[in-house]
Protein backbone atom coordinates (compact mmCIF):
# COMPACT_ATOMS: atom_id res chain seq x y z
CA UNK A 1 0.00 0.00 0.00
CA UNK A 2 1.09 3.62 -0.72
CA UNK A 3 -1.60 5.04 1.85
CA UNK A 4 -0.09 7.77 3.64
CA UNK A 5 -3.11 8.61 6.35
CA UNK A 6 -5.60 6.42 7.06
CA UNK A 7 -9.26 7.05 6.41
CA UNK A 8 -10.02 8.37 10.33
CA UNK A 9 -6.84 10.59 10.24
CA UNK A 10 -8.27 12.22 6.95
CA UNK A 11 -11.28 12.89 7.93
CA UNK A 12 -10.07 13.84 11.39
CA UNK A 13 -7.93 16.72 9.43
CA UNK A 14 -10.63 18.92 7.55
CA UNK A 15 -14.62 19.37 8.50
CA UNK A 16 -15.84 17.20 5.52
CA UNK A 17 -13.99 15.14 3.32
CA UNK A 18 -15.28 15.37 -0.68
CA UNK A 19 -14.69 11.73 -1.94
CA UNK A 20 -14.81 11.00 -5.44
CA UNK A 21 -16.07 7.57 -6.61
CA UNK A 22 -13.92 6.18 -9.01
CA UNK A 23 -13.51 2.49 -11.61
CA UNK A 24 -10.17 1.80 -11.64
CA UNK A 25 -6.52 2.71 -11.17
CA UNK A 26 -6.38 5.38 -13.76
CA UNK A 27 -9.62 6.89 -12.42
CA UNK A 28 -8.08 6.98 -8.90
CA UNK A 29 -4.80 8.73 -10.50
CA UNK A 30 -6.50 11.31 -12.05
CA UNK A 31 -8.59 11.84 -8.09
CA UNK A 32 -5.15 12.13 -6.53
CA UNK A 33 -3.85 14.66 -8.65
CA UNK A 34 -6.72 16.98 -8.50
CA UNK A 35 -5.66 16.98 -4.77
CA UNK A 36 -8.85 15.54 -3.36
CA UNK A 37 -8.23 13.20 -0.13
CA UNK A 38 -9.78 10.03 -0.25
CA UNK A 39 -11.38 7.84 -3.21
CA UNK A 40 -14.29 5.55 -3.33
CA UNK A 41 -14.58 2.13 -5.52
CA UNK A 42 -18.17 2.75 -6.78
CA UNK A 43 -19.51 -0.89 -7.55
CA UNK A 44 -21.73 0.88 -10.43
CA UNK A 45 -19.26 2.87 -12.39
CA UNK A 46 -16.70 -0.66 -11.15
CA UNK A 47 -19.06 -2.93 -12.26
CA UNK A 48 -19.75 -1.18 -15.90
CA UNK A 49 -15.91 -0.78 -16.29
CA UNK A 50 -14.79 -4.38 -15.27
CA UNK A 51 -17.82 -6.34 -16.07
CA UNK A 52 -19.37 -4.48 -18.67
CA UNK A 53 -22.57 -5.18 -16.98
CA UNK A 54 -24.91 -2.75 -14.52
CA UNK A 55 -24.72 -2.73 -11.23
CA UNK A 56 -26.75 -6.37 -10.29
CA UNK A 57 -23.87 -7.91 -8.45
CA UNK A 58 -22.36 -9.51 -10.97
CA UNK A 59 -18.91 -8.90 -9.33
CA UNK A 60 -17.18 -11.72 -7.19
CA UNK A 61 -15.31 -11.64 -3.85
CA UNK A 62 -11.94 -12.20 -6.23
CA UNK A 63 -13.16 -9.02 -8.45
CA UNK A 64 -13.40 -6.68 -5.55
CA UNK A 65 -10.08 -8.47 -3.75
CA UNK A 66 -8.34 -7.37 -6.71
CA UNK A 67 -9.55 -3.88 -7.63
CA UNK A 68 -8.42 -2.77 -3.80
CA UNK A 69 -4.74 -4.47 -4.06
CA UNK A 70 -3.99 -3.04 -7.21
CA UNK A 71 -5.70 1.02 -6.86
CA UNK A 72 -4.55 0.81 -3.19
CA UNK A 73 -1.10 0.58 -4.76
CA UNK A 74 -1.10 3.01 -7.19
CA UNK A 75 -2.42 6.09 -4.80
CA UNK A 76 -1.81 7.40 -1.59
CA UNK A 77 -5.40 8.33 -0.60
CA UNK A 78 -6.96 6.05 1.06
CA UNK A 79 -9.30 4.04 -0.73
CA UNK A 80 -13.09 2.74 0.57
CA UNK A 81 -14.31 0.17 -1.28
CA UNK A 82 -18.11 0.01 -1.76
CA UNK A 83 -19.22 -4.04 -1.57
CA UNK A 84 -23.07 -3.84 -1.59
CA UNK A 85 -24.90 -6.59 0.24
CA UNK A 86 -20.93 -7.69 0.71
CA UNK A 87 -22.28 -10.74 -0.74
CA UNK A 88 -25.17 -11.72 2.01
CA UNK A 89 -24.57 -14.31 5.00
CA UNK A 90 -22.57 -12.59 8.22
CA UNK A 91 -20.20 -15.50 6.77
CA UNK A 92 -19.32 -14.22 3.30
CA UNK A 93 -19.41 -10.73 5.09
CA UNK A 94 -16.46 -11.68 6.83
CA UNK A 95 -14.49 -13.45 4.56
CA UNK A 96 -14.48 -10.85 2.45
CA UNK A 97 -13.89 -8.04 4.75
CA UNK A 98 -11.13 -10.12 5.68
CA UNK A 99 -9.54 -10.51 2.67
CA UNK A 100 -10.34 -6.61 1.48
CA UNK A 101 -8.71 -5.52 4.74
CA UNK A 102 -5.45 -7.61 3.62
CA UNK A 103 -5.72 -5.90 0.03
CA UNK A 104 -5.28 -2.41 1.11
CA UNK A 105 -9.00 -0.93 2.07
CA UNK A 106 -8.96 1.88 4.10
CA UNK A 107 -12.77 1.57 4.03
CA UNK A 108 -15.72 -0.36 3.52
CA UNK A 109 -19.37 0.56 3.06
CA UNK A 110 -21.66 -2.37 3.43
CA UNK A 111 -25.63 -1.99 2.76
CA UNK A 112 -28.55 -3.28 4.44
CA UNK A 113 -30.09 -4.18 1.60
CA UNK A 114 -30.10 -7.65 -0.36
CA UNK A 115 -31.29 -8.98 -3.64
CA UNK A 116 -35.17 -8.35 -2.08
CA UNK A 117 -34.59 -5.02 -0.79
CA UNK A 118 -34.24 -3.62 2.95
CA UNK A 119 -33.66 -6.60 5.12
CA UNK A 120 -34.63 -7.28 8.68
CA UNK A 121 -32.60 -5.22 11.16
CA UNK A 122 -31.41 -7.71 12.95
CA UNK A 123 -29.77 -9.81 9.94
CA UNK A 124 -28.17 -6.13 9.31
CA UNK A 125 -26.57 -6.00 12.53
CA UNK A 126 -25.64 -9.43 12.42
CA UNK A 127 -24.27 -8.49 9.06
CA UNK A 128 -22.09 -5.49 10.44
CA UNK A 129 -21.36 -7.30 13.31
CA UNK A 130 -19.55 -9.91 11.05
CA UNK A 131 -17.51 -7.10 9.02
CA UNK A 132 -16.47 -5.23 11.96
CA UNK A 133 -15.13 -8.44 13.63
CA UNK A 134 -12.96 -9.10 10.06
CA UNK A 135 -11.83 -6.22 10.51
CA UNK A 136 -10.27 -6.50 13.70
CA UNK A 137 -6.49 -5.57 14.37
CA UNK A 138 -6.46 -3.15 11.24
CA UNK A 139 -7.30 0.86 10.69
CA UNK A 140 -9.96 -0.19 8.03
CA UNK A 141 -13.54 2.24 8.92
CA UNK A 142 -16.38 0.23 8.39
CA UNK A 143 -19.27 2.88 6.89
CA UNK A 144 -22.87 1.28 7.24
CA UNK A 145 -25.37 1.76 4.42
CA UNK A 146 -28.87 2.41 5.52
CA UNK A 147 -31.65 2.33 2.32
CA UNK A 148 -34.94 2.88 4.36
CA UNK A 149 -36.35 5.93 2.64
CA UNK A 150 -35.65 9.55 5.55
CA UNK A 151 -38.69 11.10 4.04
CA UNK A 152 -41.12 8.53 4.84
CA UNK A 153 -39.26 6.57 7.06
CA UNK A 154 -37.53 9.11 8.97
CA UNK A 155 -37.72 7.34 13.03
CA UNK A 156 -36.88 3.70 11.55
CA UNK A 157 -33.78 5.19 9.57
CA UNK A 158 -32.42 6.99 12.43
CA UNK A 159 -33.17 3.63 14.73
CA UNK A 160 -31.50 1.41 12.10
CA UNK A 161 -28.47 3.66 11.67
CA UNK A 162 -27.92 3.57 16.01
CA UNK A 163 -28.22 0.11 15.81
CA UNK A 164 -26.00 -0.31 13.19
CA UNK A 165 -22.84 2.41 15.11
CA UNK A 166 -23.60 0.22 18.19
CA UNK A 167 -23.27 -2.87 15.99
CA UNK A 168 -19.66 -1.38 15.21
CA UNK A 169 -19.98 0.94 12.14
CA UNK A 170 -17.34 3.86 12.18
CA UNK A 171 -19.75 5.98 10.35
CA UNK A 172 -23.61 6.00 8.61
CA UNK A 173 -24.96 6.64 5.60
CA UNK A 174 -28.62 7.28 4.86
CA UNK A 175 -28.99 6.83 1.15
CA UNK A 176 -31.99 8.30 0.26
CA UNK A 177 -31.15 11.80 1.97
CA UNK A 178 -30.99 13.37 -1.79
CA UNK A 179 -34.11 11.37 -3.18
CA UNK A 180 -35.93 14.36 -3.41
CA UNK A 181 -34.09 16.92 -5.42
CA UNK A 182 -35.48 20.12 -4.35
CA UNK A 183 -36.31 19.18 -0.41
CA UNK A 184 -34.15 21.40 2.07
CA UNK A 185 -31.05 19.10 2.40
CA UNK A 186 -29.59 21.03 5.17
CA UNK A 187 -32.37 20.97 7.42
CA UNK A 188 -33.09 17.41 6.27
CA UNK A 189 -29.27 16.50 7.59
CA UNK A 190 -29.81 19.04 10.77
CA UNK A 191 -32.72 16.46 12.07
CA UNK A 192 -31.06 13.30 11.31
CA UNK A 193 -27.77 15.07 13.60
CA UNK A 194 -30.38 15.19 16.60
CA UNK A 195 -31.47 11.68 16.83
CA UNK A 196 -28.23 9.78 14.88
CA UNK A 197 -24.96 9.42 16.43
CA UNK A 198 -21.90 9.55 15.60
CA UNK A 199 -20.39 10.53 11.99
CA UNK A 200 -22.09 10.31 9.23
CA UNK A 201 -21.68 10.41 5.06
CA UNK A 202 -23.24 12.16 2.57
CA UNK A 203 -24.67 10.20 -0.45
CA UNK A 204 -24.07 11.68 -4.25
CA UNK A 205 -23.68 14.61 -4.32
CA UNK A 206 -25.24 16.02 -7.25
CA UNK A 207 -26.74 19.40 -8.83
CA UNK A 208 -29.87 19.98 -10.51
CA UNK A 209 -30.85 23.42 -12.57
CA UNK A 210 -27.70 24.72 -12.58
CA UNK A 211 -27.38 24.48 -8.85
CA UNK A 212 -25.91 22.35 -6.28
CA UNK A 213 -28.14 20.06 -3.91
CA UNK A 214 -26.43 21.07 -0.28
CA UNK A 215 -24.01 23.50 0.50
CA UNK A 216 -21.53 21.01 1.90
CA UNK A 217 -19.95 23.62 4.24
CA UNK A 218 -23.62 24.11 5.85
CA UNK A 219 -24.00 20.26 6.46
CA UNK A 220 -20.36 19.43 8.76
CA UNK A 221 -21.87 21.04 11.81
CA UNK A 222 -24.18 18.35 11.77
CA UNK A 223 -21.37 15.58 11.99
CA UNK A 224 -21.35 14.70 7.82
CA UNK A 225 -17.87 14.21 7.51
CA UNK A 226 -17.50 12.55 4.35
CA UNK A 227 -19.41 13.05 0.89
CA UNK A 228 -19.65 10.84 -2.24
CA UNK A 229 -19.56 12.70 -5.91
CA UNK A 230 -19.80 10.62 -8.96
CA UNK A 231 -17.73 12.36 -11.94
CA UNK A 232 -15.25 10.19 -13.07
CA UNK A 233 -16.70 7.92 -15.08
CA UNK A 234 -18.93 10.38 -16.94
CA UNK A 235 -15.80 12.58 -17.54
CA UNK A 236 -13.99 9.92 -18.72
CA UNK A 237 -17.14 8.65 -21.19
CA UNK A 238 -17.54 12.24 -22.18
CA UNK A 239 -13.88 12.94 -23.06
CA UNK A 240 -13.46 9.76 -25.08
CA UNK A 241 -16.69 10.73 -26.96
CA UNK A 242 -15.50 14.24 -28.03
CA UNK A 243 -12.08 13.26 -28.45
CA UNK A 244 -13.22 10.02 -30.88
CA UNK A 245 -15.73 11.86 -32.90
CA UNK A 246 -13.28 14.40 -34.02
CA UNK A 247 -10.50 12.10 -34.67
CA UNK A 248 -12.88 10.13 -36.97
CA UNK A 249 -14.06 13.37 -38.48
CA UNK A 250 -10.33 14.85 -39.08
CA UNK A 251 -8.92 11.06 -40.22
CA UNK A 252 -5.60 12.50 -37.84
CA UNK A 253 -4.60 12.85 -34.33
CA UNK A 254 -4.46 16.80 -34.41
CA UNK A 255 -7.44 17.16 -32.19
CA UNK A 256 -6.17 15.46 -29.47
CA UNK A 257 -2.70 17.07 -29.54
CA UNK A 258 -4.25 20.56 -28.97
CA UNK A 259 -6.81 20.30 -26.84
CA UNK A 260 -4.43 18.81 -23.99
CA UNK A 261 -5.52 21.29 -21.24
CA UNK A 262 -2.74 23.71 -19.74
CA UNK A 263 -0.78 22.26 -17.17
CA UNK A 264 -2.08 18.88 -17.65
CA UNK A 265 0.49 17.95 -20.64
CA UNK A 266 1.42 14.98 -20.86
CA UNK A 267 2.66 12.28 -23.69
CA UNK A 268 0.39 9.17 -22.68
CA UNK A 269 -1.33 8.27 -18.93
CA UNK A 270 1.23 5.81 -18.42
CA UNK A 271 4.04 8.01 -17.44
CA UNK A 272 2.46 8.21 -14.05
CA UNK A 273 2.76 4.70 -13.18
CA UNK A 274 6.32 4.35 -12.56
CA UNK A 275 7.73 5.67 -15.18
CA UNK A 276 8.10 9.59 -14.75
CA UNK A 277 9.43 9.54 -11.11
CA UNK A 278 11.87 6.93 -12.32
CA UNK A 279 10.75 3.67 -10.02
CA UNK A 280 11.34 1.24 -12.06
CA UNK A 281 14.41 2.53 -13.51
CA UNK A 282 15.62 2.50 -10.38
CA UNK A 283 14.76 -1.21 -9.58
CA UNK A 284 16.23 -1.87 -13.09
CA UNK A 285 19.52 -0.52 -12.19
CA UNK A 286 19.84 -2.79 -8.96
CA UNK A 287 20.00 -6.16 -11.01
CA UNK A 288 21.53 -4.90 -14.36
CA UNK A 289 25.06 -3.09 -14.27
CA UNK A 290 25.02 -2.60 -17.93
CA UNK A 291 23.45 0.09 -19.19
CA UNK A 292 22.81 -1.09 -22.74
CA UNK A 293 20.87 -4.12 -21.37
CA UNK A 294 18.72 -1.66 -19.48
CA UNK A 295 14.81 -1.42 -20.80
CA UNK A 296 13.91 1.19 -18.84
CA UNK A 297 15.48 4.27 -20.24
CA UNK A 298 13.87 3.07 -23.44
CA UNK A 299 10.59 2.79 -22.44
CA UNK A 300 10.72 5.94 -20.41
CA UNK A 301 12.01 7.72 -23.67
CA UNK A 302 9.35 6.50 -25.64
CA UNK A 303 6.23 7.05 -23.49
CA UNK A 304 7.77 10.97 -22.12
CA UNK A 305 8.43 12.43 -25.52
CA UNK A 306 7.20 9.74 -28.81
CA UNK A 307 3.77 8.25 -28.36
CA UNK A 308 1.92 11.04 -29.27
CA UNK A 309 4.41 13.65 -30.28
CA UNK A 310 4.75 15.84 -27.28
CA UNK A 311 8.01 17.17 -26.28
Amino acid sequence: MNRKLTLREVIESEPIIMCPEIYDCISAKAVEMCNFKAILLSSAEFSCSRLGQPDLGFHSIDDLVHATYFISRVTHLPLIVDADDCFGSPMKTYAACERMVNAGAAGILITDSGDNGVIEMEDAIARFKAAKTAMEGSDCMLIARCDINPYTNFDEACERCNAYVDAGADMTLIVNINADFYSDKVELCKRISERVKGWKMYPDLGAHDGKPDVDIDKIAPFGFRLVGIHYTLYAAFEGMLDYGHHIYKDRSNVYQNVHNKPGYKFSSPPVFFGIEDGKWEKIEEKFIDNPKKRRMPRLREFFMNNISGLK
